[in-house]
């Protein structure tokens, strides 16, 4: 799709290795937000390799499987019929979605919304 990457001496031969794998996988990913969205679903924001959608819990099934199709649109299309596999992880409210490395993260930001006006500065102080 044209991404390209500029190399000169001082370029890591991993990162070389790496590239096609990740700019086909950002195109992926982009194309999966563009039909997802197309077709009404509403996508919150990409994860790394993945799309967090929302939907009303008694749709969630349906937007689910919809954003699955799409995923596979979108491989399909960029990897000439191969389609990656697809895994889903369903977050019903009041219970929030939290990966395993974002749990300190998450608690830290939670502190900082949730304090007064005063510790407010302090907490974020100390975050830098």
């Amino acid at each position: 799709m044209g991404w390209r990457m500029i190399v000169d001496e001082s370029a890591n031969e991993r990162s070389l290795q790496n590239f096609p794998m990740q700019s086909n996988g950002a195109e992926m990913l982009r194309l999966a937000c563009c039909l997802a969205t197309e077709n009404g679903i509403k996508v919150c924001c990409p994860v790394h390799d993945a799309l967090l959608v929302e939907a009303e819990e008694e749709n969630i099934d349906e937007v689910v499987q919809n954003t699955i199709h799409w995923m596979n649109t979108a491989s399909k299309d960029l990897l000439d019929g191969f389609v990656l596999r697809t895994e889903v992880e369903t977050v019903i409210h009041p219970i929030h979605f939290q990966p395993a490395k974002g749990k300190d993260i998450w608690n830290r930001i939670q502190g900082f919304l949730f304090c007064d006006e005063k510790n407010r500065a302090s907490a974020f102080t100390q975050s830098n």
